[in-house]
């Protein structure tokens, strides 16, 4: 029922900015990121980021005179969800590129760009697979930001992140406050910290946590490829009998995040449906409905001492505190997030000591894609978004 994405990647390595042309990408395509940036008539660059566990994390990026802005996506996605829409749909880089910014785009560890590793193969090793977005603050956000920082000889950037972008984000800067230093201002979009009062279906898999190798065979033996059981399961609670369009019943991605129709670019989605889900490991999922179960920020928890020491170097999982983010924080929500609902809003609020921005989009029923696919996006955030960067300048 979900098919796997297998993606060709064509390198186009840009030596300077140039201006966007008249000839830009349409709606229905499955083009590449660089692709995608290349026809709207700017000159992409790649990057790869080697980390220190051994994870070869690729990095998109346009160029600009601007200050830097890196953008990192969401739970399943990849660097093509900030351009699928393009500069004629508000596509948020290209809006950022149009201001002059120096855009950066991330790719986490297991997805479609950032497969490689130094020793281990994504298709056969199911080692590779090992992780979740613990590691993903630990090792692949520091070691993006801090190559984009020495690449481009900034002292500050800013950070947009989206979803699961979010999460690592305020993990990595509740483990170092040093990150206040170099990032004048994260902006947060779909923010996800604490995911007890989660509607998405993902909490239907809460009761069988006590049996992990039981969930990851259904979930897919370390990649994320869930059976067709599974796919019929979530579906029966997602889908149900409001009969929403045949491909939100048919992609995990939707299944799990939920859709908002009316904002919903239906020329569009078989483009985004082509892109996402981009790739990771069962353990990740696993990781956001422990912590449904749980009600708590915090590590994931394997199962035995033996493998939380190697995760953790500790037999229990870490808690993250929200009060040790210090950097400047500009949250985007809104109010028909699956991931991301009201009740665990609220302790995102409270427990956040740096809110500079706590913005709730001005549409009923915006949902968690909305923030990059939205018909109406650049109505009610990409403006205000780009606002609020210009409201706090890098010196």
């Amino acid at each position: 029922m979900m098919k796997t994405l297998v993606l060709t990647i064509c390198f186009t390595i840009g030596l300077s900015h140039s201006e966007p042309q008249s000839h830009h990408p349409g709606l229905r395509h499955d083009l590449d990121t660089d692709e995608i940036i290349a026809q709207a008539g700017y000159s992409p660059e790649t990057h790869v980021v080697t980390t220190e566990d051994g994870y070869m994390l690729k990095l998109h990026r346009i160029p600009g005179d601007g200050p830097v802005v890196f953008c990192q996506h969401g739970l399943e996605d990849s660097s093509s969800t900030w351009v699928l829409a393009g500069p004629d749909h508000g596509g948020v880089a290209f809006r950022l590129a149009e201001q002059g910014y120096d855009v950066w785009l991330g790719n986490y560890r297991g997805n479609s760009y950032s497969r490689g590793h130094i020793s281990l193969n994504a298709d056969t090793d199911n080692e590779y697979w090992q992780f979740t977005w613990d590691e993903m603050a630990k090792y692949d956000l520091p070691a993006e930001l801090n190559y984009v920082l020495g690449k481009t000889g900034k002292e500050k950037i800013y950070y947009i992140g989206h979803s699961m972008g979010t999460t690592t984000y305020m993990v990595m800067n509740s483990l170092d406050q040093s990150w206040a230093d170099k990032v004048e201002l994260a902006v947060l979009l779909a923010p996800i910290a604490y995911v007890e009062h989660m509607a998405s279906p993902l909490k239907y898999l809460t009761p069988f946590l006590g049996m992990i190798d039981w969930i990851v065979e259904h979930l897919g033996i370390g990649e994320f490829l869930p059976s067709n059981w599974l796919m019929d399961f979530i579906a029966s609670f997602a889908c149900g009998d409001n009969k929403p369009l045949e491909f939100v019943c048919e992609n995990i991605v939707f299944l799990l995040c939920g859709y908002d129709q009316e904002q919903m670019n239906a020329t569009m989605m078989s483009t985004v449906a082509s892109h996402i889900p981009a790739g990771t490991s069962s353990y990740t999922i696993i990781h956001y409905a422990q912590e449904i179960k749980s009600g708590n920020f915090e590590g994931m928890d394997w199962g035995d001492d033996e493998r939380n020491m190697q995760h953790h170097g500790s037999t229990t999982p870490p808690t993250y505190n929200l009060r040790d983010v210090n950097t400047k924080i500009a949250l985007f929500w809104g109010d028909n997030d699956w991931l991301a609902q009201p009740a665990d809003l609220l302790k995102i609020f409270s427990g956040l000591p740096n809110i500079v921005e706590n913005y709730q989009i001005p549409w009923e029923g915006w949902n968690h894609f909305d923030f990059l696919y939205a018909i109406d996006i650049d109505v009610y955030q990409n403006p205000h978004l780009l606002e609020v960067l210009q409201s706090h300048p890098i010196e």
